[in-house]
């Protein structure tokens, strides 16, 4: 792992790394790949794969209700525009207040 494998990793992931955080980051990043492969290297062939057994008795019975108007699901939205929440974050930008 090199820091241009790991800020290309961040930034396909949308995370802004400082070049402090890139120096520090990138040997821990190492660290994890290591481990990661030694696991690979153990013999689980005489291991059984762990299941869990999910009966439908399990669950919930599945109800149909009556949802929230679009009224009550807006009226403790911060930002809203057209009838929708608005959003805003790394991933759509920031918001402007119309």
């Amino acid at each position: 792992m090199d820091k241009k494998t790991l800020k290309h990793i961040a930034e396909l992931s949308r995370i802004e790394l400082t070049d402090k955080e890139l120096e520090e980051f990138t040997p821990q990043m190492e660290t994890i790949l290591d481990s990661a492969k030694k696991l690979q290297e153990v013999d689980t062939s005489n291991v059984s794969p762990m299941k869990r057994h999910i009966s439908f008795d399990d669950l919930r019975e599945d109800i149909a209700q009556d949802s929230l108007s679009q009224g009550d699901v807006l009226k403790n939205a911060n930002y809203k525009e057209n009838g929708y929440i608005k959003v805003y974050g790394k991933i759509f930008g920031s918001i402007e207040e119309s």
